[in-house]
């Protein structure tokens, strides 16, 4: 198929769209890559006799109505051909639209609607905003009037040339339509109408630079069909950016204002029309393409959705249905062929990628012959996808140690010399992302590391020679806005993307419930580190492409009680108390829609690792449980019930973490999405006992089973956290935090940090609850605790990890950076 033969009458060669990527090369080193709905339209090989007879008619009518809006044009051969051009981009916009008085409608529309634009053009805002108005109003279904003359003079305040014309649209379309089908019509049009001055709004500065917001208007100034609102919006969103990136040139040329990539540009401070920023002008091309990309994407599922609809059904009704929905779609494709040959865009590419040579008639009129490619515009058409036999997609992934699944990046520009910021880096999750980051040189040119205390001895040695491409800086997110924005100056220019761990836990003063018990101030401390960040953000010249933030599942307050299960990132939230989640969650959005960035949220379980700084971790206190109890000859026990032992919790490994979070900037369709992520495999309490006592060479004790020897803890809400179902009690017969307050543990955990030169002393004030508190959390517990990561799934994410083998892992690693005594298994056994 020719992608942009002249435009003619156009039949569909397939009932349902293929999925094409069309890469159209533009000036300034820039290219666009645009998915389209691909129907195979072709040019018109029907029954010459009938098209012909009815093409004829469609056009005489469309030529009294040009007459009737410009008496002063001669009827002579150029203007019939004008006519029958401007039907024949009817054709090429609706192919499936066969009434004729449907095409004598909207082709006047689209002749009233060029002329109108034009004249607009030529007016001040005042007067323009006053000339839509009134034409609103004449559309209203008023009494006729004659149609008046419309003279070629200078605008002034009383400028009435686009209400003349609208009287005889209105004259025009009543007069082929019936009643109610023309108030349809006119009430669309009167929509489309309405817009226009909210983009005057826009221009005005009224909605500052929002992105959304244009396109919000965008949208509603290219519609003109009132079924399908949803599939409509969607349609109409492709081709409001296909005008405005397959116009660029011609606006960046003109100094046009209302453009979606300048407004982008100007929400990233980044465009001066006496000096491009090509860097921003980059950045903010490849965002609108892709959010028209994302648009097309929708069209694909509704499509799918009415598709499946219609298989189901042999109701006629629902074959209506989406023989109209089919209709709307295809305007993706055939609006992709106007913008990319009409003159008014510039893109010089004639038919077949082609520059018309000075002096040939509009590619609009009539089928040209393909010419020498031009150096600076290309278009190349890839091998389209089918949609309705959804077939199977393949992608790359490999496996690394016990990591299986990761997935693999193009070796592409885009994919290249990047530069990253991480916060938090020196914790838990935060340094396992500057390892990923740091083991892919290609990828990763730049790697700037955030914290508020400076980096322990390991941290540079064990990223080997990734080290070299890492820059730590002491940035105190507690401090001062304007101080932390003197701090990114110093150093910082420009990253491509940002990963925040950063993380503050007030320090509990007892028992697990005591973690979470103020959930004000653990909310108050870590809002404040975010906005704080946020703020200097803004006051500096860093502009992320996207920004990551991992929260975590308790986002889902599982900590309060029963929760849905699995959860699901489209569950509502939970209000019984603060959760500070939600409100960094809001900021970011605020932000990066600020600055025209794209964001994620990923939300892991209980997290999988081993960091010199990290003491906020679950194993650490298992860890030094197994060993003090092995020492002394004794029984890992369990504290909690056989319920807790055999409750589904997930874990999540920090390096799987980190790969995905990586893979999560990098996917462009994943953008402005929210993950669960975790290893990808069952586990509980009750499979990992055994090993533990495996591991440390001891025995191990499972729950016990004399109920009198159960307390019971009661959870701050009587309310669950799904809002129905009885409310849980936390069980055990004892807890890790009680004991670790007796002397002999205490005893015996100094004499093996002295056999094995360990520098962590959990029994520290400092440390004491916040280290075996956190290990009861995970363990005495009755319901369970499971996220779904069927999101990711979907999204083309597969990696997963044994966690078990991930856990003894850690173990070692733990050792390593002595803070509890080694395993005295070398190697993990399934």
């Amino acid at each position: 198929m020719l992608l942009f033969q002249g435009l003619r009458e156009y039949e569909r060669s397939s009932p349902w769209p293929e999925k094409s990527s069309i890469l159209i090369q533009l000036k300034h080193n820039l290219s666009l890559m645009l998915d389209v709905p691909n129907f195979g339209v072709v040019a018109s090989t029907g029954d010459e006799a009938d098209a012909k007879a009815s093409l004829t008619r469609v056009v005489l009518a469309h030529a009294a109505f040009k007459a009737a809006m410009r008496p002063d044009l001669p009827p002579d051969d150029a203007f019939f051909k004008t006519c029958a051009a401007e039907v024949n981009v009817i054709s090429l916009f609706f192919p499936d639209v066969k009434t004729d008085t449907i095409r004598i409608a909207f082709a006047a529309w689209l002749a009233f609607a060029c002329v109108m634009d034009d004249i607009l053009e030529s007016l001040d805002d005042g007067v323009r905003e006053l000339a839509l108005g009134e034409t609103i109003e004449v559309l209203k279904c008023a009494p006729a009037s004659p149609p008046q003359r419309v003279e070629g003079t200078a605008p002034t305040a009383n400028d009435k040339r686009v209400q003349v014309l609208a009287r005889v649209l209105f004259d025009h379309v009543t007069r082929y339509l019936p009643e109610k089908s023309a108030q349809a019509f006119f009430e669309a049009v009167r929509g489309v109408l309405g817009a226009h001055v909210e983009e005057i709004h826009f221009y005005q500065g009224r909605h500052a630079d929002s992105f959304p917001k244009y396109m919000s208007i965008r949208c509603r100034t290219i519609a003109l069909n009132p079924f399908f609102e949803n599939l409509q919006n969607e349609v109409s969103r492709v081709a409001g950016l296909q005008n405005d990136l397959i116009g660029l040139v011609r606006d960046l040329e003109d100094g046009e204002q209302l453009n979606g990539v300048m407004v982008l540009m100007r929400g990233c401070r980044g465009y001066n029309k006496d000096q491009l920023d090509h860097d921003i002008l980059s950045r903010c091309v490849a965002m609108a393409n892709a959010e028209h990309n994302q648009s097309a994407s929708r069209c694909f599922e509704y499509m799918a959705q009415l598709h499946r609809a219609a298989e189901a059904s042999g109701c006629s009704e629902i074959e209506r249905v989406e023989k109209v929905a089919r209709h709307i779609i295809m305007m993706c494709e055939t609006h992709l062929r106007w913008c990319s040959s009409a003159k008014r865009y510039r893109l010089e590419v004639g038919v077949n990628g082609s520059r018309p040579e000075q002096g040939q008639p509009d590619s609009n009129t009539q089928s040209q012959p393909a010419r020498t490619q031009p150096a600076e515009t290309q278009l190349v058409q890839r091998q389209p996808t089918k949609i309705q036999s959804t077939p199977p997609q393949r992608t790359m992934v490999q496996s690394s140690g016990i990591f299986h699944g990761l997935p693999t990046f193009p070796d592409t520009p885009e994919c290249r010399g990047m530069t990253a910021l991480v916060t938090g880096a020196t914790g838990l999750s935060g340094y396992h992302m500057v390892k990923t980051l740091a083991a892919s040189p290609q990828r990763w040119r730049k790697i700037y590391c955030l914290s508020s205390r400076p980096p322990p001895e390991n941290f540079f040695a064990d990223l080997g020679d990734g080290a070299n491409r890492v820059e730590h800086l002491a940035v105190d997110f507690l401090d001062d806005p304007s101080d932390i924005t003197q701090r990114l100056k110093y150093k910082i220019q420009h990253v491509d993307h940002i990963f925040y761990f950063s993380y503050v836990q007030p320090a509990p003063k007892g028992d697990m419930l005591d973690l979470w018990a103020n959930a004000d101030e653990l909310a108050a401390v870590n809002a404040t580190i975010f906005t704080n960040f946020i703020s200097a953000l803004q006051q500096t010249t860093i502009k992320p492409k996207r920004f990551m933030l991992q929260t975590g599942s308790k986002h889902y307050a599982f900590y309060l009680g029963p929760a849905s299960l699995p959860a699901f990132e489209s569950d509502p939230r939970v209000l019984l108390d603060r959760n500070f989640y939600y409100e960094q969650e809001d900021t970011l959005a605020d932000y990066c829609q600020s600055v025209g960035a794209a964001w994620n949220v990923a939300r892991p379980s209980y997290i999988v690792g081993a960091v010199r700084d990290g003491t906020l971790n679950h194993l650490i206190g298992f860890g030094i449980y197994a060993a003090v109890q092995a020492h002394l000859g004794q029984s890992i026990a369990f504290p909690g019930d056989y319920r807790a032992w055999d409750r589904e919790q997930v874990q999540s490994t920090g390096l799987l973490n980190a790969c995905f979070e990586e893979w999560l900037v990098l996917t462009e369709k994943a953008a402005n999405e929210a993950f669960n992520i975790h290893d990808g495999l069952s586990f509980t309490w009750g499979r990992l006992w055994p090993y533990l006592a495996q591991w440390y060479n001891a025995e191990w004790s499972p729950p016990d089973e004399d109920e009198d020897k159960y307390r019971g803890m009661k959870l701050p809400y009587p309310k669950t956290p799904r809002g129905y179902g009885p409310q849980t009690s936390l069980r055990s017969t004892f807890s890790l935090f009680e004991w670790s307050l007796q002397p002999h543990v205490e005893q015996t955990w100094n004499a093996l940090a002295e056999q094995h030169n360990l520098v962590l002393n959990p029994f520290d004030d400092r440390y004491r609850a916040r280290i075996f508190s956190f290990s009861d959390s995970a363990v005495i517990r009755d319901t369970p605790m499971t996220t779904s990561v069927r999101k990711a799934r979907e999204f083309g994410f597969f990696g997963t990890v044994d966690s078990y083998h991930s856990i003894f892992d850690t173990f070692h690693d733990l050792a390593r950076l002595k803070l509890i005594p080694a395993p005295a298994l070398g190697e993990f056994k399934g």
